[in-house]
C-alpha cells in the first residue's frame, strides 16, 4: 500500500467520522449524545494536522483550550439547568462570538480546507443554541435573548469585514461563511419563529458554501495558490467556472430567489420587532458580505488576464454538474421553503 493511498484512506475516514458527528449532533435528543457528537466536530480541525503527520502544522493550544472548556460548559449546563452562564459562555464559544471567533481564526491556517469546511457546514453554534433554548435545558429569558442577538450580529460584521480585506479566495469565503454563520445565530435567538427560518438560512448557506469551495478548490488544483489581485483574468479561460461561481456566489449572498434571500426577509423583520438595530447590524453585515463575494470574484476571474497563464487540466465534468445542482436545490428551495421548515 502507497503513502498516498493511506493519507486517501485517513482523509475518507474523517471526512466519514465528522459527517456522522454532525448528523449525532443535529439529530439526537439526549443531551450527553450531543456532547459527543459537538466534541468531535470541533476536534476535527484540531487535531487533522496530527492525522497528516505535519509537525510544524499544530494549532496554537489556546485553540484546543477554547475548544475544552467549549465542551466542559456543555457538560455542564446539561446537568445542571440552571447554569444559565454556563450555557451563554458555552454558545458564545462554540458560535466564536467576537472575541472568541479568534479560536477559530488560529485552527482555520492549520487545519485543511475539507476539515474547515465541514466545522462551518455542520454549525455547533446554532446546534448548541437550540441546546440551549430547549425547554428541558435552558430557557433564556428576553433581555438576555436580545443581548445575545446584538452580539452574534455584531460578530457577523466583524467577520465579513475580515473578508473584505483578505488576499486569499478561500480565506475570504471562510470570513464571508463565519458572517453568516453568526447570522445564523442571532437569528435562532430571536424566537421560535427565528430559529425555524434558520434552518432555511442554513441550507441555503450550506449549498452555496459547497458549490464555491467546489469551484475555488478546483481552480486552485488546476492553477495553483491564487491571490484576489487585478490580472488574474480567468474568466478568459475558465468562462464555465466564472459563471458558476457567479450565480453561486450571489445566491450564497443573499440575491432573491434563494433559501437565502427568504430566510434573511424572515428574520429581518423577526429582528425589527425586537431592537431596530441589531436589524440595522443584519442589514449593514449581509450588504458587506455580497460586496465582499463580489470582490472575490472581480480578484479572481476580472481584469486582463496574466501572460503565460494556462491550466493544467480542463474543468472535470463532475464539478460543474454537483455545482448545477447544488444552485438548483438552493433556487427550489427558495420557491418552496415550506419544504425546509421543521414543522
Amino acid at each position: 500500500m502507497t503513502w498516498s493511498n493511506i493519507v486517501s484512506g485517513v482523509d475518507v475516514a474523517r471526512t466519514a467520522l465528522a459527517v456522522a458527528a454532525a448528523a449525532v449532533m443535529w439529530t439526537v435528543g439526549d443531551h450527553a449524545t450531543f456532547t459527543v457528537g459537538l466534541a468531535v466536530c470541533l476536534a476535527v480541525p484540531v487535531v487533522e494536522p496530527r492525522l497528516l503527520g505535519s509537525a510544524g502544522a499544530r494549532p496554537p493550544l489556546r485553540s484546543i483550550a477554547f475548544s475544552l472548556l467549549a465542551i466542559v460548559a456543555v457538560v455542564a449546563f446539561g446537568f445542571a439547568p440552571e447554569s444559565a452562564a454556563c450555557a451563554i459562555a458555552a454558545l458564545c464559544i462554540v458560535g466564536a462570538a467576537f472575541p472568541f471567533h479568534l479560536g477559530y481564526e488560529a485552527v482555520r491556517p492549520h487545519a485543511g480546507v475539507r476539515a474547515f469546511t465541514l466545522l462551518l457546514l455542520t454549525q455547533p453554534g446554532l446546534a448548541l443554541a437550540a441546546q440551549i433554548l430547549d425547554p428541558q435545558t435552558v430557557t433564556l429569558d428576553v433581555a438576555t435573548r436580545s443581548s445575545l442577538t446584538a452580539w452574534f450580529v455584531l460578530t457577523a460584521i466583524v467577520q465579513t469585514g475580515m473578508a473584505l480585506v483578505r488576499a486569499e479566495p478561500m480565506r475570504a469565503l471562510f470570513g464571508i461563511a463565519m458572517s453568516q454563520s453568526a447570522l445564523l445565530v442571532a437569528g435562532a435567538l430571536v424566537s421560535e419563529h427565528g430559529f425555524a427560518a434558520e434552518y432555511l438560512m442554513l441550507a441555503g448557506s450550506d449549498l452555496g458554501l459547497l458549490a464555491l469551495a467546489l469551484v475555488a478548490g478546483d481552480l486552485a488544483r488546476r492553477h495553483g495558490p491564487m491571490r484576489i489581485r487585478p490580472d488574474n483574468g480567468l474568466a478568459v479561460l475558465e468562462p464555465r467556472a466564472s459563471q458558476l461561481f457567479l450565480v453561486a456566489g450571489w445566491l450564497f449572498a443573499g440575491l432573491p430567489g434563494g433559501i437565502v434571500f427568504f430566510a434573511e426577509d424572515v428574520i429581518f423583520h423577526l429582528l425589527v420587532e425586537r431592537s431596530s438595530w441589531s436589524a440595522a447590524g443584519m442589514v449593514f453585515a449581509s450588504v458587506l458580505n455580497a460586496i465582499a463575494f463580489y470582490r472575490v470574484y472581480l480578484g479572481v476571474f476580472c481584469g486582463r488576464m496574466r501572460p503565460g497563464a494556462f491550466a493544467s487540466s480542463p474543468i472535470p465534468r463532475v464539478v460543474p454538474i454537483v455545482v448545477v445542482a447544488l444552485i438548483l436545490a438552493t433556487v427550489v428551495f427558495g420557491c418552496f421553503p415550506q419544504w425546509m421548515t421543521p414543522h
